[in-house]
């Protein structure tokens, strides 16, 4: 689906404001989910945005299909040292001070820049990107929405196929080919630094409990020490929770959800753990409104569920193994802002899109819990893009 030229005027417009409020007159835009964002094409390209005035898309490959995709001027990219000269022919003034992604820039490149523009400043961006981006246009809305869609239908199909022995990658592979036959997108991506994912984490019983690299309260036992997280080779047992963490991705717009599935009734202290889950989650979903501030939810939640549940130190992972999370943006990428996080102090606003995650992790057994996306919209809390229905699904 092609991105409205309103949509990407509205994104140039309000990054400008913010260009402006920098003392930025331009800024060169070369990460992947940024240049998508503000171009409409996932090609090869470097984006130019003044800070007034229409950007210039830069394609390097492929030139015509980068063409054919954004709504904007595209010109080949012949070379980072003819990037100032693209710009002046485009018929905008060099900046004196220039933004930059430095937050995901190699150092190497950043040398490159520099050495192509000597006497321009270079500055930060990312920071006021990632906020921009923090907020979703009904537009995106109603992308996530779309990617919502295809869960519901993975996990009845998770039913005929779910069976005693069969392995976590074997039911993950299942999984994954349904979802990409539903039009699942298949690459998720992430900016954190080696940050590394594929469809989520399909695991099941204690091999769940095991920590690993990756920043979650679930990460699996990975299926060798060179991919350390997700499923394994090991066979599924009758009465062990399984779960299903699943990343859907619908033109670029990744939903992320989990759902407790099982061979048989889970043992009744499970079955409390997860309905515990389930209340977390609403109290979370409750609190996500306009105006609060993020690190002031999460002490809240902890509070509550050290107070009123038997399972504060289970809640989110174990010990130094705990995650300081309980939710996360999500949009074109899976760790946008804002998070909902230990000691945050961004401000939620309406629009922003959150995956929400309440998990409780027990050794040697298994973790239960669940997670849903929702965008926050008013007093009433978020709302659920999630469409999954949220009971135990026991086969």
């Amino acid at each position: 689906m092609r991105t409205p030229l309103t949509e990407l005027q509205k994104r140039v417009a309000d990054f400008q404001v913010s260009l402006q409020k920098k003392g930025a007159e331009g800024a060169l835009l070369v990460q992947r989910a940024d240049t998508l964002y503000f171009s409409g094409t996932a090609q090869n390209v470097h984006v130019y945005i003044p800070d007034k005035g229409k950007p210039i898309v830069l394609a390097y490959r492929d030139f015509e299909r980068a063409k054919s995709e954004s709504s904007w001027e595209v010109i080949p990219l012949k070379g980072i040292s003819k990037i100032p000269k693209d710009i002046q022919e485009a018929g905008l003034p060099l900046p004196r001070v220039m933004g930059l992604e430095l937050d995901v820039l190699p150092v190497n490149n950043f040398e490159r820049y520099r050495k192509s523009f000597p006497e321009i400043t270079l500055v930060d961006i990312s920071g006021e990107i990632r906020l921009q981006r923090s907020v979703k246009s009904d537009w995106e809305i109603a992308r996530l929405e779309e990617s919502a869609q295809i869960l519901p239908i993975v996990l009845e199909f998770a039913r005929e196929v779910l069976r005693p022995g069969m392995t976590e990658v074997e039911l993950e592979g299942l999984l994954e080919g349904k979802a990409r036959a539903l039009g699942h997108g298949g690459h998720v991506r992430m900016r954190g630094f080696d940050s590394e994912f594929h469809v989520g984490v399909i695991t099941a019983g204690a091999r769940a409990a095991v920590r690993s690299s990756f920043d979650g309260p679930v990460t699996g036992l990975g299926i060798s020490v060179a991919h350390p997280n997700g499923a394994s080779m090991d066979k599924i047992q009758i009465g062990e929770p399984i779960v299903v963490d699943m990343v859907t991705v619908v033109n670029g717009y990744q939903i992320d959800q989990t759902r407790i599935l099982s061979l048989k009734p889970l043992s009744q202290e499970l079955r409390m753990a997860y309905e515990t889950a389930r209340l977390v989650e609403e109290r979370i979903r409750s609190a996500l409104i306009p105006g609060r501030i993020a690190g002031d939810i999460y002490e809240e939640i902890l509070g509550w569920v050290s107070e009123n549940t038997p399972y504060g130190e289970n809640f989110m992972g174990l010990g130094t193994s705990r995650v300081s999370f309980i939710g996360h943006g999500v949009g074109l990428e899976l760790d946008e802002l804002p998070t909902i996080s230990k000691g945050s102090k961004a401000v939620l606003k309406r629009g922003m899109v959150v995956a929400i995650e309440p998990k409780f992790v027990f050794p040697g057994v298994g973790v239960v819990g669940i997670e849903d996306t929702v965008v926050i919209e008013s007093e009433l809390g978020a709302r659920y893009l999630s469409t999954t229905p949220r009971e135990l699904i026991e086969v």
